[in-house]
């Protein structure tokens, strides 16, 4: 299928750095981003290919060809949502295929799905950010005497972040082409909505209900990824969490670490991967955060990666949200062979090639090779 992404936002562009690796179904031929986000005008590289895609700020500007929309993720206002499901319903007698990742209130998606089924021929609405329930997933309530945890017979990683916004799912597109490069068949679940878009599992939706009890969590997601490693029959079983494993402070509490901590009790992982922002701090950190994984997950960090992300905490206090700065990614690098060379925890920038091969060595090592 040849692909439209709109709305074209910042957090679209590690769909666009690993192109390479979306399935083979799809390819992506235009972007189209709100005139007022900024970004139209910008050209993104696509791939390692090093081709190029202008970002576009209306429809009417896309000379390629295009049979499917993704709807990425966007955070907007309700009234700022219906003008640009508007945009959309109006294109769809040119679309075969809308795959939406985003949530959409119920009367915008339903007028989405309305206006699909009534075209001429009837344009396909696959909605992958419902919060399904596990009967969906073909689990069952389990009965309360057969709650024990299935054991994996695959080595498990887990990339997990410190707080938000750490690059975690770039690492873990960054990880999976090393390892399918390297001939290994991965099962991965990702900590975004539409993964499948990359050919692997998005995080399960019952994880995020509220009518699902955090004790059956548990058992769920154990035996959902019991299910799928049965099915698929991997040498390596990749997870990304979604959320922070730690509160930034009492203003900004991230989910307090619950469904992380659901996870762990689910799957015990043979490597851990934590992502953190930039910092100046000393290797002390480093352990500090360790042990704080080691007794509330029962899990230590085995590899860091560092972003290039700053918080600005007394601007993140004043505002009310998170506000964060950045330093260039040359810079993290240097700053990790500088000040943290010494460190027994290995800590890589995974968004530089090197970094991330050798990031992906220390993972080998310490889930597979004997």
């Amino acid at each position: 299928m040849r692909m439209l992404i709109f709305p074209y936002g910042h957090k679209c562009e590690p769909i666009l750095r690993y192109a390479g690796l979306l399935d083979p179904a799809y390819e992506i031929t235009a972007l189209v981003s709100p005139s007022d986000w900024g970004l139209s005008g910008r050209k993104e590289v696509l791939g390692s290919k090093r081709t190029t895609l202008p970002i576009l700020k209306s429809f009417g500007e896309v000379a390629e060809e295009f049979d499917s929309l993704f709807i990425p993720p966007f955070e907007v206002t309700e009234t700022m949502e219906s003008r640009l499901v508007n945009q959309i319903v109006n294109l769809v007698p040119c679309l075969k295929h809308i795959i939406c990742a985003a949530r959409l209130t119920n009367v915008n998606r339903k007028r989405l799905e309305y206006t699909c089924l009534q075209a001429n021929p009837p344009c396909i609405f696959e909605n992958l950010s419902d919060n399904k329930p596990p009967k969906a997933y073909g689990l069952a309530k389990p009965p309360k005497k057969h709650l024990s945890l299935h054991l994996l017979n695959v080595p498990v990683v887990i990339v997990a972040g410190l707080w938000e916004n750490t690059d975690k799912f770039e690492v873990s597109l960054a990880l999976r082409e090393r390892f399918l490069k390297n001939g290994y068949r991965i099962t991965q679940i990702g900590s975004r909505v539409g993964c499948e878009l990359f050919g692997f599992h998005s995080f399960p939706g019952f994880m995020f209900r509220k009518d699902v009890d955090a004790g059956d969590k548990v058992i769920h997601f154990n035996r959902w990824i019991s299910q799928i490693t049965k099915n698929e029959q991997p040498d390596l079983v990749l997870i990304t969490l979604p959320g922070a494993v730690q509160d930034l402070s009492e203003q900004f509490s991230h989910g307090a670490g619950i469904l992380q901590h659901q996870v762990f009790k689910a799957v015990t992982p043979d490597v851990l991967v934590m992502c953190t922002f930039y910092s100046f701090d000393s290797i002390e950190t480093l352990e500090i955060i360790s042990t704080l994984c080691k007794h509330r997950f029962d899990t230590p960090v085995d590899v860091f990666h560092m972003s290039n992300l700053i918080i600005d905490i007394i601007e993140s206090e004043d505002h009310s949200h998170v506000v964060t700065n950045s330093v260039y990614r040359e810079t993290v690098s240097e700053t990790i062979e500088k000040k943290f060379a010494a460190s027994h925890i290995p800590i890589f920038n995974a968004l530089d090639s090197e970094g991330c091969d050798r990031m992906f060595d220390a993972i080998i090592e310490k889930a597979i090779a004997p």
